[in-house]
């Protein structure tokens, strides 16, 4: 009978001791939890940020031949770099010989020697910014001669009386396609062919196009202003001009299903065509004291927030909200600072 008291007692105190497993998680599930967060310096819109590229109105790729005694046509000179082209522009040598592109109301048909003339001739010294004759006479020539000159190569013929105009060296495009812009060009020692080109040009006012998703593209209209980034602190201003239809397929940059949206890129810009950009549709933020949504409350004296004052308890500080978006409040207070800690949830 003692042993059986024993026995009895001892199980009592365990019993004391020892809790279940649902008992813990009953009492964990009335302890508070304390959140602070800390104060940011960040912007806060409810803009919409979308990546896209520049691209032009149409691409043409410049294929170049071996020139004469040439096997193989070898980049042997880079001289232009992507971006906008003036006329008569150099875009480097293709196995020692230079590569030019002009804009003329008459592409070249022919090579053109001393004496020749037609319609191409005065388009040619349009071009060159000659006296128009029509006629390939000496004056014309020496423009020519003064374009190698430039690249310190002699004009196809030499540099005297033999001087003439060859199209597999001049590469002219109708004027009427719009302002010229270099797309991409070969590497330095690359080999040219059928599939390789020499270049590839861009023709017609740049503009930007990005791919916006069902939700996005309900908030963004034509004639909207919006702003653009490009890499290395470039930027430009520009405005929506068209809002496609929707796609089922991605885009080749990975870009979901969407609507396609394309921009029109303000005058003076020095984006390029083929360079990504980023665009901020709307105004762009700037920096603004900002915290979390949820640690904003408000009473009838108006909002506040509970700011950790050290060790001691939180301190009530006054706040104006400026706007929300993405979870963050912009507010405006003397009180608070970026790195003071506030209050979220306890």
């Amino acid at each position: 009978m003692t042993v059986v008291l024993v026995i009895a007692a001892v199980a009592f105190v365990l019993g004391t001791w020892v809790r279940s497993p649902d008992a813990v998680v009953l009492d964990a599930r009335d302890q508070t939890v304390v959140v602070f967060a800390s104060v940011e310096s960040r912007s806060v819109s409810s803009d919409i940020r979308i990546q896209g590229e520049v691209a032009g109105a149409q691409q043409e790729p410049v294929y170049v031949v071996p020139p004469t005694g040439a096997q193989r046509s070898i980049v042997s000179e880079v001289a232009a770099h992507e971006g906008p082209l003036s006329n008569g522009a150099w875009l480097g040598k293709v196995s020692d010989r230079p590569i030019f592109v002009f804009s003329v109301e008459i592409p070249l048909f022919r090579d053109l020697a001393y004496g020749d003339n037609g319609p191409d001739v005065s388009s040619l010294q349009k071009a060159l910014g000659v006296e128009l004759s029509g006629t390939l006479d000496r004056s014309t020539l020496a423009a020519v001669r003064a374009v190698y000159a430039a690249t310190k190569t002699d004009p196809p013929g030499g540099r005297f009386s033999g001087t003439y105009v060859s199209t597999d060296e001049f590469y002219t495009f109708p004027k009427g396609l719009g302002d010229v812009s270099l797309v991409s060009i070969a590497p330095l020692g690359s080999q040219l062919g059928e599939s390789h080109p020499f270049a590839v040009l861009g023709f017609g006012t740049p503009y930007v196009t990005v791919r916006a998703s069902v939700g996005e593209a309900l908030q963004i209209t034509p004639k909207e202003r919006v702003t653009i980034d490009g890499v290395g602190g470039k930027s430009a201003t520009g405005v929506v001009t068209e809002v496609g239809s929707f796609q089922q397929s991605s885009t080749n940059a990975g870009r979901p299903p969407g609507r396609d949206i394309r921009i029109t890129l303000d005058a003076g810009s020095d984006l390029s065509i083929g360079e990504s950009v980023s665009v901020l549709f709307g105004t762009k933020a700037m920096p603004d004291t900002a915290v979390p949504t949820l640690a904003i409350r408000s009473d009838a004296s108006g909002d506040f927030v509970m700011k950790r004052a050290g060790a001691g308890p939180t301190m009530r500080v006054g706040v104006t909200v400026i706007r929300n978006a993405d979870g963050w409040s912009a507010i405006r207070s003397e009180e608070l600072k970026p790195g003071d800690e506030v209050l979220v949830s306890e």
